[in-house]
């Protein structure tokens, strides 16, 4: 189980990084990573980026999931994944 640190507005998001199906170091974040980058919701005025540095960030990430889900082995993480993005983990 690889983990990676993230740091943004002074905390730290713990990520994992995971293999795709050509090798690719993918990092997946917490859905508490995305609520800090993204504060606003989508239907408000709000809406968006809390930076630049938060859109940035934000690129790097492949997918966001739960707390728990972070926590699974690897090989269950992939199979999660795998649902919402079946060309990245064949």
């Amino acid at each position: 189980m690889k983990k990676k640190e993230v740091e943004f507005a002074g905390r730290t998001y713990s990520c994992r990084v995971v293999k795709s199906n050509e090798g690719e170091e993918l990092l997946i974040g917490s859905t508490g990573l995305l609520d800090a980058l993204q504060p606003g919701s989508f239907d408000s005025e709000n809406e968006g980026f809390a930076s630049k540095e938060a859109e940035k960030l934000y690129d790097e990430i492949f997918f966001f999931t739960d707390a728990g889900s972070l926590e699974l082995p690897d090989d269950e993480l992939v199979e999660m994944l795998k649902e919402d993005n079946p060309e990245w983990f064949e």
